[in-house]
């Protein structure tokens, strides 16, 4: 029971994390009227100063802050507002946790991964 919980808690943290990223971003483009590419640079600058603990070290919690932008900044999902980054956000966390072991490399597999959330993610809208 308490490795489900712990893989639970993981999940969670890469959950909000990748939410954190993609919304923050989203929130900067649609009040503040910022460039994608602004917002997601300055999203990325942020997420950098989330301290690096014990507990969260093995998390990426860093690249899942910069996965969440990099969706906010490449795809629809700040025309469709915030349950679509709900729901991007929920897919992509899911694929990097259970997916993210099996690709080499950070910058491939955060590419990847936002392409991947992002395409799920307007599929599953207009399917739901």
């Amino acid at each position: 029971m308490t490795a489900t919980l712990r893989s639970f808690e993981l999940w969670l943290l890469k959950f909000l994390t990748f939410f954190g990223g993609c919304f923050f971003c989203f929130y900067l483009q649609s009040h503040f009227k910022w460039t994608p590419v602004v917002a997601a640079s300055f999203t990325g600058l942020l997420g950098t100063f989330i301290p690096d603990t014990k507990r969260i070290d093995g998390a990426h919690v860093h690249a899942l802050v910069y996965t969440g932008a990099f969706v906010a900044m490449g795809s629809r999902v700040v025309d469709a507002g915030l349950w679509q980054i709900l729901l991007v956000s929920l897919v992509g966390s899911t694929i990097y946790i259970y997916l993210g072991p099996r690709f080499k490399g950070l910058g491939g597999r955060l590419g990847f991964i936002a392409f991947v959330s992002s395409l799920l993610g307007i599929a599953l809208r207009y399917w739901l």
